[in-house]
């Protein structure tokens, strides 16, 4: 019967120090994280654009630019020529 309370009180104690382990590991990750982030950029990288903002324009497909797909041709800018106005309903 003490032996049963001794692994008892045992498996606690490792528990207990394995939650405070993982604690210790998490908050210094995030004091390693919160450091680098705030940290000052090196002088050469404080110039430098983005790609994004490099590029004028974001192609609409990105697919056909590269030749994967053929080029869809842009059927909003000019009506269907069969396209008639609608008509309203006869009295």
């Amino acid at each position: 019967m003490i032996e049963q309370k001794q692994s008892a009180i045992q498996r606690i104690q490792v528990g207990v120090v394995g939650l405070v382990v993982v604690l210790l590991f998490v908050t210094l990750a995030t004091m390693v994280l919160d450091r680098v982030s705030d940290s000052p950029q090196t002088p050469g990288t404080m110039d430098a654009t983005p790609i994004t903002e490099m590029k004028k324009q974001t192609p609409d497909e990105p697919l056909a630019e590269l030749g994967v797909t053929p080029v869809a041709k842009d059927e909003s800018a000019t009506p269907p020529k069969s396209a008639t106005p609608p008509r309203g309903r006869p009295q």
